[in-house]
Order: C-alpha cells, then sequence, then structure tokens
C-alpha cells in the first residue's frame, strides 16, 4: 500500500491539513488539502482550547470528505505539526569529543553527532529540529569531513531550534480533543526552505521568509546548510489592525482593503485612481473613500518594520552579504502587492514569491506559496517514514 502522511498547521489565520501520497519514482503527491478560518488561536498561539479543537475537527472532517467523495474512506489517526510563533527561537551549540587514535575515524565523527543531540534544553523548551553546521580539529574550523585528519580535539557547530513546549503541548492537547495524535512538531520556515529551494539556491545562500498571521519566520540556507532561524511576533494581522485603527472601520473590511487594493510600497502616480472605496459598518458609519496613498503609507510602515527585524537579526548573524541567491518568500503574506519590491529595497537582495518544488499535487492551487510549509513537513514525513516505518502505519484507510 502506498504511503501516506498528514501534516497540520494551526495558524492565526487559518488551519491547514494536508495528506500526501509517495508516488512511483520517490516523489510526493499532495492527495487532498483543506483550510479553514482558525478559531481561537491569536499570534499563532492556541488561547481557547475549545475553539481550536473544534477549528482542527473540521479541517479532518474537510479532507475526510474530500477522500470520500473521490471514492477512498481515508480515517486520519495522526499528523505532523507546523509549528509557528514568536516562541520559536534557535541557538549555536559546540559538542566536543577527544579523537581516540592519531586520526580522525568513523567512530569518532559518530561520537560528536551523538554529543551534539546531547545539548539539554530547559525543561520548558521542545527541539524542532537540528542542522550540523560544520566541524572544527584542533582550532581549524570550516571543517565538512573531518575524516582521516590528525588532532585531538574534535568538535562539531550545530544550530538548534526549539520552541516553547506549553505551546506544544496546547497543540497536542487540541487536537487529541479532535482525535488526532500529533507528531514531531517542525519549524514552519524551515519546513517551507525545504520544500521551495533549489540545491544551488541552498549553496549561494538564500533566505526564505515565512510571512503568516499572527508571526513572521525566516530560514536562512548558506553552503548547502541552515545556518540561521528565528521567528517573531509581527506579521499580515498587524498590517490589518493598522488599517482597522487608521480608517476606523472593522477587522474584515481592514483585511479585505488589506488583500483587494493595499500595496507593500508607494506607487510612483496615484492622480489616476486616487482614493479607493470603504463599506459602512453602521448607520452612522456609511460608505466613503480613503485615500490609496494613506492606506499604502499605514501597510508600508508596518512591512518596513517587520523587515527591519530580519535585517537587523541577519546582520548579526553576519548573513546578509552571503545570501547570493536572494529571498525567497513564503506564506499568505508573499502575494501582498509589492511586497518583492519592498523586500529588494530593504534588504538589498533579489526577492522572488516561492513554490514547492518537490511535490505533486498543487498545480491548481491559486496560492502555492501559502502551502509551502505544509508541503515541506509532508517531505520530513516521507523521508523519515521510509528509513523508519510508524509502528502501526499513519492511517486506516478502507476502500468503498
Amino acid at each position: 500500500m502506498t504511503n501516506i502522511y498528514a501534516a497540520l498547521e494551526i495558524g492565526s489565520t487559518s488551519t491547514v491539513l494536508a495528506v500526501g501520497e509517495a508516488e512511483t519514482g520517490g516523489r510526493l503527491k499532495i492527495s487532498c488539502k483543506a483550510k479553514i478560518p482558525s478559531t481561537g488561536v491569536k499570534k499563532s498561539q492556541i488561547i481557547n482550547m475549545n475553539a481550536a479543537t473544534q477549528s482542527i475537527k473540521s479541517v479532518v472532517m474537510a479532507v475526510e470528505k474530500q477522500q470520500a467523495e473521490a471514492g477512498d474512506s481515508l480515517t486520519i489517526g495522526n499528523a505532523f505539526l507546523v509549528v509557528s510563533g514568536r516562541h520559536v527561537n534557535a541557538d549555536m551549540y559546540q559538542a566536543t569529543v577527544q579523537v581516540e587514535g592519531a586520526k580522525v575515524g568513523d567512530d569518532d565523527i559518530d561520537d560528536v553527532v551523538e554529543a551534539s543531540r546531547l545539548f539539554h534544553l530547559p525543561k520548558d523548551r521542545e527541539l524542532l529540529d537540528i542542522s550540523d553546521l560544520c566541524f572544527s580539529l584542533d582550532g581549524l574550523s570550516g571543517i565538512r569531513n573531518p575524516k582521516g585528519m590528525s588532532g585531538r580535539i574534535l568538535k562539531l557547530d550545530t544550530l538548534q531550534i526549539h520552541a516553547d513546549r506549553n505551546r506544544i503541548d496546547d497543540a497536542r492537547t487540541a487536537a487529541e480533543g479532535a482525535h488526532l495524535e500529533l507528531r514531531d512538531p517542525l519549524f514552519a520556515a524551515a519546513c517551507a526552505a525545504d520544500a521551495v529551494l533549489s540545491e544551488s539556491d541552498r549553496r549561494s545562500g538564500a533566505l526564505v521568509i515565512d510571512l503568516g498571521g499572527g508571526s513572521t519566520g525566516y530560514a536562512v540556507y548558506s553552503d548547502g546548510m541552515l545556518t540561521a532561524a528565528n521567528a517573531f511576533g509581527v506579521g499580515g494581522d498587524h498590517v490589518t489592525n493598522d488599517i482597522a485603527y487608521a480608517f476606523q472601520t472593522t477587522q474584515a473590511h481592514a483585511e479585505s482593503l488589506k488583500l483587494a487594493s493595499a500595496s507593500a510600497v508607494l506607487q510612483g502616480d496615484y492622480d489616476a485612481v486616487p482614493r479607493t472605496n470603504l463599506p459602512g459598518i453602521t448607520p452612522i458609519v456609511q460608505a466613503r473613500t480613503i485615500s490609496r496613498r494613506a492606506l499604502d503609507t499605514v501597510v508600508n510602515l508596518r512591512m518596513k518594520e517587520i523587515l527591519s527585524i530580519v535585517r537587523s537579526e541577519l546582520e548579526g548573524y553576519d548573513m546578509l552579504h552571503r545570501l547570493h541567491a536572494g529571498a525567497v518568500l513564503v506564506g499568505g503574506g508573499a502575494y501582498m502587492r509589492g511586497i518583492c519590491e519592498l523586500v529588494q529595497r530593504e534588504l538589498g537582495i533579489p526577492a522572488k514569491i516561492g513554490a514547492p518544488l518537490y511535490v505533486d499535487g498543487l498545480e491548481s492551487d491559486k496560492s502555492p506559496a501559502a502551502c509551502a510549509a505544509i508541503a515541506g513537513a509532508l517531505m520530513f514525513a516521507h523521508r523519515n517514514y521510509e528509513r523508519k516505518p510508524a509502528i502501526g502505519g499513519f492511517f486506516k484507510r478502507f476502500f468503498k
């Protein structure tokens, strides 16, 4: 039977569940995907357990309904969890071992890799990902493969991405209420990078920015390795809030304005269409028009703030000048008008909207960049399931 995997993302704006199936030849196909508006979630964190559980129940039912309509009854038992939000952090950790012989052997490399996995996180943190960066031997750094080299002290630098355990447990509790078991938690931006970056991008140096509703995450590849990652609690919902406050309108109308009319950069000429319509919200506050320049100014200021945070952190890592492949934008915010141009201006590197490269089934999707993280999570499941199949399988499947 074909290997089948599922991934769940509980975002501030939407809850998404996708199912992937291994195809002949090793590729992965997303066979079905459901997306509903999130409830009980703020800034990528659950604030109302019952509401979040109901969202998960609804999205599971939507996927199972899609499968039933296709003539294939599928009961989803568990899924990998895609994690985002400001509670995600990344730290560097260096493991050290003494070389047993005169030269570094396989056992020494295994020992230092194992030692790097013994990094003790605080009890309130949960590991999401580890990226092995480079070895050093007796002070000589930047070694990719130390086997056969002479030396006494072998070290391995790693990037360790972790999240607030309580927030992960909240997601598990909400999913359990929907009769769904959550498997490994995975960092959204790192998953997205796996999905949208080519091998050439990874070697040349690339930045993936995951523009979510409640938060923004990023992942940086350099010399083929994941070398920096982080998340912070400013995202597209803040843009919506700014519009609602500036123009005294509802969140729903502000969101519609953002999607339909706003630009992340100020346009050169507003004379042709200087104003845009804003529906009325009460009999007293009736329909009116607002300045398009004023709208774009509000959006531009918030988006510049988001990019300034990214820029500051990348400069702290001394990474910005190494991103020769530029920036790849994913998440729902990747489709904001003018966002690529703004990234180019603020970060000084080329920018484009990303789409998953290594999965099938999204050809007709109108916003593939918004699917990048969940596609990357399914890719992770596919790789790791092939190496070590899960006992009992991921699903109970029945054919009519």
